[in-house]
């Protein structure tokens, strides 16, 4: 019996049912993508590579009597297709464009009286952490929408209407929500007051205005990068910021860039802002942006500008090897408001990464203008450590820094608030100035007590003339009247003196001893600040 080796079945595909297939699976990927038509992009050749070499295969490959092996030349641009973008990438590193990378960014060197005197109405003491709790609260107090929306965590900075703010939208809660809610749209968003954390949820109906129906939640044809995509299908895209304008009415803000080569020295070119009520859109170069607009230059593209400004000044080999003049940004950033714009700040440090900043750099996120100023002494760090240990009996944490100027001196404000594994839940309980030049110049309030006695104590500390400048007054006391009083986990000492004088002063470790034995009848020593009703101890014997 002869036995024949066994063949390979033949596979006989129709190329035009393969071309359908193709193409479904093509324009359904495509729409779910949504990748640039754009070569710089990254996501382009992602996306357009393999579906390509799977045209190719098709074309190609396959035909009436089977599969057939590819052709030599078909090989060949695959190959070519595949390694294009990886050498094109190559090209354009740091290695052999350092020059480039370290002047992306226009730094100007100043002075830093070009941030003027802190004013507390312009000043954005309430953290993200802080803001999200407090809008949290706000939409929790809106039974009817609760369960159908969600806020969003996007909480964008902004400079609003004389002073500063975060806002953020609503957004659909989950397919269901989105079904149930999509004729409708989004009704509303929020805003919250950096200065003093009032917080307000505003109701797009109640300024005369339709519903948002073009946002990042929603989805399919009303999904805001979708509908975005379609309008412009060669631009690259960043993520929509939320914003609003001088009268309120709410804008998406996408930011477009492009990069050398691909991948490589990303660079922003302008800005689309869209109406999420009606989806129109109207796309801006920079030089022509509106305005009340605050985010078109995304604060990691900043960073990431500032540290390439820092490290490449003298080529690619020293920013390895040798380090000659490299600084790098500090371990965060804020922001300032400053003429009507919101500033990104960061600290900028040596290479070796120690506690201490050489200055600072401020770059505006709107135009791009970028500021030095050349300050040395501690680091945002190190401030955030003077200030909890100044408070170590309460377990106080600082939040994040912001740069202000105390009567011509760089100086870190901050709050202090309690330690809690839910940052949500977590209140303010204090506020902190440290000397930026010398962070063992600590002065610390209660929330209640106010900014401007923070400021006050600052000036007294720092030792600086100044029109308000502290006086303490000095005077020997015999108390008739003792009473602590617990505010929110804060000792609170109230006392009186022989003539019906009130006073008041915070628990410190300072004078921990001291305050523990203080009863009625003993005679003290005491510094303090005239005020009207209660006066303000500062020091105590």
């Amino acid at each position: 019996m002869i036995f024949q080796k066994p063949t390979m079945p033949v596979i006989h595909i129709s190329k035009v049912k393969a071309l359908i297939v193709y193409v479904i699976v093509f324009a359904i990927a495509y729409y779910f993508m949504l990748p640039p038509l754009n070569w710089h992009s990254p996501a382009f050749w992602s996306f357009f590579t393999p579906a390509i070499l799977i045209l190719l295969v098709i074309l190609t490959m396959f035909s009436s009597q089977g599969v057939q092996a590819p052709k030599k030349p078909v090989v060949i641009f695959g190959l070519v297709l595949i390694l294009a973008p990886s050498l094109l990438g190559i090209v354009g590193i740091r290695l052999f464009h350092s020059n480039e990378y370290a002047n992306r960014i226009n730094v100007e060197t100043t002075e830093f009286n070009t941030i003027g005197e802190v004013d507390f109405t312009k000043t954005a003491i309430i953290d993200r952490d802080t803001t999200e709790a407090l809008g949290d609260r706000v939409m929790g107090q809106m039974s009817d929408w609760v369960s159908q929306f969600e806020v969003s965590d996007e909480y964008t900075q902004i400079s609003y209407k004389d002073s500063v703010y975060r806002v953020t939208p609503l957004e659909y809660a989950d397919f269901f929500k989105w079904w149930a809610n999509k004729s409708e749209g989004i009704p509303a968003y929020i805003t919250v007051d950096s200065t003093d954390g009032t917080a307000k949820l505003v109701r797009l109906k109640d300024m005369g205005l339709d519903n948002m129906k073009y946002v990042p939640s929603s989805l399919f044809n009303k999904n805001l990068m979708r509908h975005l995509r379609f309008q412009y299908p060669m631009e690259i895209f960043g993520s929509p910021s939320f914003e609003i304008d001088e009268k309120g009415h709410p804008w998406y803000v996408c930011s477009t860039y492009s990069y050398k080569l691909v991948g490589n020295k990303k660079y922003v070119t302008g800005a689309i802002f869209m109406d999420p009520i009606t989806g129109e859109s109207t796309k801006y170069d920079l030089k022509s942006v509106p305005k009340w607009a605050d985010r078109i230059f995304p604060e990691a593209l900043v960073i990431e500008e500032i540290d390439d400004y820092g490290s490449l000044q003298k080529g690619f080999i020293n920013s390895i090897i040798g380090q000659k003049g490299v600084i790098k940004s500090s371990s965060g950033y804020n922001y300032i408001e400053k003429d009507g714009d919101i500033w990104l700040y960061t600290g900028v440090t040596s290479a070796n990464s120690d506690s201490s900043n050489l200055g600072f750099i401020l770059v505006n996120l709107r135009t791009h203008e970028a500021l030095r100023i050349d300050a040395p002494g501690a680091n945002e760090t190190s401030a955030m450590k003077s200030a909890e240990d100044e408070v170590q009996n309460y377990g106080y944490k600082a939040t994040f820094p912001v740069l202000v100027n105390v009567n011509g001196q760089p100086t870190y404000l901050m709050s202090l608030r309690a330690d809690t594994s839910n940052s949500s839940q977590s209140v303010l309980k204090m506020y902190a100035m440290v000397d930026a030049t010398d962070y063992q110049k600590v002065a610390t309030v209660s929330v209640d007590q106010g900014l401007n006695v923070l400021k006050k104590e600052m000036i007294a500390l720092q030792g600086v003339t100044s029109s308000d400048e502290v006086v303490y007054e000095k005077k020997e006391i015999t108390i008739s009247n003792l009473n602590k009083v617990f505010v929110e986990g804060n000792t609170i000492y109230y006392f009186e003196d022989q003539d019906g004088k009130k006073y008041r002063m915070d628990f410190t470790t300072k004078y921990e001893e001291q305050l523990a034995f203080l009863k009625n009848g003993d005679t003290v020593s005491i510094e303090y600040l005239e005020s009207e009703g209660v006066q303000l101890v500062h020091s105590f014997e």
